[in-house]
């Protein structure tokens, strides 16, 4: 073995131990759903780093397929574990089906005669880039309405070190199929994914234990005098002026209602009151004042969509997914049922 080989094994197996170690730090989190999907994820990524590697596929001999099954979902558990962290709508087992989906395209591809075999592959390809593309965008797009300050400071990280890494494997690949094998660009690639993978481990071992855990719990007797009065401010303009109505309310507009710093507001609502959305606060009220308002008699001809706008929704698709989620069951199945 050359020494450029050797340095781009040992490169590579550093960059492994990163991910395990921060495999480990996944196994500390609150939530079961987040541990399984961090845990596997990070798997996932080790098997990719080691299969990227012609030295590797020479040296790990019989483990080599157990490495190739973990790189091939790699994009699948991403989704998952992105979708686990930074979303927190209630997530079952079918989150891992798009792993599954391309690791079956993968075999598929594997037993297919051309044309067909690449064909599949291209599928794979663009199944891969979705899942990765829909990650980020589940990253930036809730990025406002997060209430928790250490998991707000990692989305910046994530969609940086995503990007990065991506770039990294498109120039590595690019260069392979349209020119020739490079060995000297081996231990480069190794490089990146080993800075990024002690980034990803440096960011998330700093992070509190709150970016991993299900929700905070309130206490109440630890606030201080400010934060209660903070608190009897927020209660009068939620409960006494009902500002939660109010269509496109923004932290921000909250924050100027009740005359506090808005990251003072989102630490509040987030620790004191126990919510990490807050698109969920004030969702926690409007349905429930849509529920009371599709259960009167005297309502019973208004239009659903009148009363998603009175309680603050802006159209009738979110108002529908968002008491779905709540209540199992469609505005118009409610009032049928609340009617009867």
């Amino acid at each position: 073995m050359g020494e450029l080989a050797s340095m781009e094994l040992l490169v590579r197996g550093v960059a492994v131990g990163a991910l395990l170690g921060l495999a480990l730090c996944f196994g500390r989190a609150d939530a079961a759903r987040l541990r399984l999907s961090g845990i596997l994820f990070c798997l996932s990524a080790a098997g990719h780093v080691l299969t990227q590697s012609p030295t590797v596929r020479l040296a790990s001999g019989a483990a080599f397929p157990v490495f190739w099954v973990l790189s091939i979902t790699c994009a699948g558990f991403l989704w998952a574990f992105a979708t686990d962290l930074f979303s927190d709508e209630a997530r079952t087992w079918r989150r891992f089906a798009p792993a599954a989906a391309t690791l079956l395209l993968a075999f598929a591809g594997l037993m297919a005669r051309p044309p067909l075999a690449q064909g599949l592959w291209v599928i794979y390809s663009i199944v891969a880039c979705a899942l990765i593309g829909h990650a980020l965008y589940v990253v930036a797009r809730s990025w406002r309405d997060d209430l928790v300050e250490s998991r707000r400071r990692v989305r910046g990280p994530v969609l940086v070190g995503a990007a990065a890494y991506g770039l990294v494997v498109v120039v590595f690949e690019a260069t392979q199929m349209l020119w020739r094998p490079l060995p000297e660009l081996a231990p480069v690639g190794a490089a990146a994914l080993l800075m990024l993978s002690l980034s990803g481990m440096a960011v998330f071992l700093n992070a509190d234990s709150n970016l991993l855990q299900s929700a905070p719990r309130p206490s109440p007797t630890r606030r201080s005098a400010g934060d209660r009065a903070l608190l009897a401010r927020l209660t009068q303009a939620m409960d006494e002026e009902n500002v939660w109505r109010t269509e496109g309310l923004t932290m921000f507009d909250l924050a100027k209602q009740v005359g506090a710093p808005e990251h003072r507001l989102r630490r509040l609502i987030n620790t004191e009151l126990g919510y990490r959305n807050f698109s969920a606060y004030l969702n926690e009220r409007r349905i429930n004042a849509a529920k009371a308002a599709l259960a009167d008699p005297d309502r019973a001809f208004s239009p659903v969509s009148g009363v998603a706008y009175e309680v603050g929704f802006a159209s009738l698709g979110p108002f529908n997914r968002a008491f779905k989620a709540a209540t199992g069951l469609t505005p118009s199945d409610w009032r049928a049922q609340a009617l009867v």
